[in-house]
């Protein structure tokens, strides 16, 4: 029997047809109130932004059969922490397993294939710069240094307006290891892409698609994601989505992981036809 003083966290995998319905039952059971139940809903799926009493998760849980919203209940204690991701910069798919490289080239992470859990991929926005393009002229400096030798004032100078410089998404790769819980993240512009060979490309992001595609063609058990699955279809492109930031794509990811277990233990649940 569990002991009063243990918390949940409740995730849901689905957002629910009826949020009405459904923000009425948070209400009811949680205490909040219908403003900030509504917005989380509208953020769903994802997880209830507070830990929860068991009895209050059962009578959620139960809510949420009803409304045919697919949910669980994790214990706080027991849930998996992505608060230790690690980021790794030398990496080499190779025929047994993953390999990541310390700062002085040895090895410091070993991820057999088979062990590859999760394969998250995607591409971060980045916010576009605003700075002036127009160096100054050469005549200008002149004239600057000699007013300066003179013990003369400087003359002001007008700026010209800044101009808008777009800056290409910033691809990120999540690896996310099983016995033990192990997650690595990979910034494709930071990467060193030698274990290519000669496949290797001048720029991070055709290198990126090819560490991607080595690892899911390699990690044959692992769950693939969504994004993942657009980058390697390379004609989906255009379509695929970005994360806002570093953070959203681990929230992401965490989320898909609890999924791929939530599905994995209600398939083997599953009645099987006679």
């Amino acid at each position: 029997m569990s002991s009063p003083d243990v918390l949940y966290r409740l995730v849901i995998f689905e957002a629910p047809d009826d949020p009405h319905a459904a923000r009425d039952l948070f209400c009811r059971v949680t205490g909040a109130h219908p403003t900030d139940a509504m917005q989380w809903l509208a953020r769903a799926p994802g997880l209830w932004i507070k830990p929860l009493a068991e009895a209050q998760v059962r009578e959620l849980l139960d809510g949420l059969f009803d409304l045919e919203v697919p949910a669980e209940a994790w214990r706080s204690d027991v849930v998996p922490d992505f608060g230790r991701i690690r980021t790794v910069h030398s990496v080499a798919c190779l025929e047994d397993g993953f390999r990541a490289d310390g700062l002085r080239g040895e090895p410091a992470h070993w991820i057999p294939w088979n062990k590859v859990e999760l394969v998250s991929a995607g591409r971060i926005a980045a916010e576009d710069e605003y700075r002036h393009v127009a160096p100054p002229t050469w005549l200008g400096a002149v004239r600057a240094s000699a007013r300066f030798f003179l013990g003369r004032k400087p003359i002001p100078h007008r700026s010209s307006r800044a101009m808008r410089i777009p800056r290409d998404p910033v691809p990120q790769l999540i690896l996310v290891r099983k016995d033990p819980f192990l997650a690595l993240r990979m910034i494709g512009t930071q990467l060193n892409y030698a274990y290519l060979g000669k496949r290797i490309a001048e720029s991070s992001m055709e290198n990126f698609p090819l560490l991607v595609e080595d690892v899911a063609t390699r990690a044959t058990a692992a769950y693939l994601t969504e994004p993942t699955k657009r980058i390697l279809d390379k004609a989906n492109d255009t379509d695929e989505p970005l994360f806002p930031s570093d953070q959203a794509l681990v929230d992401y990811t965490f989320h898909r992981l609890l999924w791929s277990w939530y599905r994995r233990d209600r398939d083997a649940n599953a009645p099987t036809e006679s």
